[in-house]
């Protein structure tokens, strides 16, 4: 039981690191490409977010949008 407490306060606290990757994401996916921060490089970043964390509606659809920024459609 205490393990289920200690996980669901990691997730809930997770909460602000997701939001700060986002926001990092959402503003870079925006800038002018660079030769190394391509789209394929952001692609991973986002997929990596989608996959490590549990989210929430609104984050999804934050993750979505900045999928079809880069071109191909949210998986």
């Amino acid at each position: 039981m205490n393990r289920k407490k200690t996980a669901c306060a990691q997730r809930l606290n997770a909460s602000h690191v997701v939001e700060a990757e986002l926001d990092h994401l959402d503003w870079a996916t925006k800038q002018p490409a660079q030769r190394m921060l391509d789209a394929r490089y952001w692609r991973r970043r986002v997929l990596a977010v989608k996959c490590g964390f549990d989210l929430t509606e609104l984050q999804v659809m934050r993750l979505e949008k900045i999928l079809q920024r880069l071109g191909h459609p949210a998986e």
